[in-house]
């Protein structure tokens, strides 16, 4: 007949779906022991220790807390008796544990001493080798300085040869300063030319560009179509006409001595005066339509 303890134990058994069989194969607990817990045959069991011991793996093995267990059913569980837990393995122990200490201690001290003659055999090797690099390198060079032979005259020409090295320097830099103050330095004339202002007055303007024989004036329509009139103080046109946004338009005015540049619009319009960009007397954003009188003086008529 199934005690409470055994009725509990049992039906947890159940839900996992474990039989008697499996249950001795988790618990390596024997059947009849497990069959003895549902039932609460104790009497059939080593001990009263034995019985809590089984009936806590039993407990573990189908998902039950061992403590809530006892505590629960602590009135069907056998009480615990210490004096019940067998003396034969305890005397087995003392009798195993000093022969095996000894043992263990014989065979950690041998890899010790093992190794302490290792590291004095090495010592003495490197000694050994060490006594012999140094004899030999001291008789080597013995030998070596044996085999050299002075020569008085090498000496001598070794120090004429330094005398002359070192009066060749001194006398480098002095050369040099020489040189220096010879070379003197070369003004380059920008052959671009200087470009002046000579009188504004809005939207008129009159420069002068002196410094260079030539005047070259390239025009080109830029974000747009402008209107562009060149001519000379007679009146004479290189250019007057519209340019389409991206063309442009190169002027040789070298002969001439006065130029008038007439941009219709001046946003859309860039002009470069050899090679240089040319910028407007105005602000493009405001004075929108600008004339720009330039006075060639070549050089030498200045």
């Amino acid at each position: 007949m199934l005690t409470e303890l055994g009725n509990r134990l049992k039906q947890a058994r159940e839900e996992k779906g474990l039989s008697l069989e499996d249950l001795q194969t988790v618990t390596k607990i024997q059947k009849r022991y497990l069959i003895g817990i549902e039932e609460g045959n104790y009497s059939i069991m080593p001990g009263q220790f034995y019985a809590r011991a089984f009936i806590r793996q039993y407990s573990e093995a189908v998902g039950l807390d061992p403590e809530l267990i006892f505590e629960e059913y602590q009135n069907d569980i056998p009480a615990n008796d210490k004096d019940e837990i067998p003396q034969l393995s305890r005397v087995k122990t003392r009798k195993q544990v000093p022969t095996s200490s000894k043992n263990t201690k014989v065979f950690n001290f041998i890899p010790k001493v093992l190794m302490f003659l290792a590291f004095v055999a090495v010592v003495a090797i490197i000694y050994v080798l060490f006594q012999n690099w140094g004899v030999g390198s001291s008789s080597d060079t013995q030998q070596d300085n044996k085999n050299v032979v002075y020569d008085p005259a090498d000496t001598v020409n070794e120090g004429q040869g330094e005398n002359e090295t070192e009066d060749t320097k001194e006398e480098q830099p002095e050369e040099t300063e020489e040189a220096e103050e010879e070379e003197e330095p070369v003004e380059e004339k920008p052959t671009t030319g200087t470009l002046t202002e000579v009188s504004s007055n809005s939207p008129n303007a009159t420069l002068e560009l002196k410094d260079t024989d030539k005047f070259e004036v390239e025009i080109a329509a830029d974000g747009g179509n402008t209107w562009v009139g060149v001519n000379n103080a007679d009146g004479d046109y290189y250019l007057n006409k519209e340019l389409k946004d991206g063309n442009s338009e190169t002027m040789d005015l070298s002969s001439e001595k006065e130029i008038l540049l007439n941009v219709g619009w001046v946003p859309a319009t860039k002009i470069k005066i050899n090679g240089e960009v040319f910028e407007f007397p105005f602000p493009v954003k405001d004075v929108t339509t600008q004339k720009v009188t330039i006075k060639f003086v070549p050089n030498g008529q200045q």
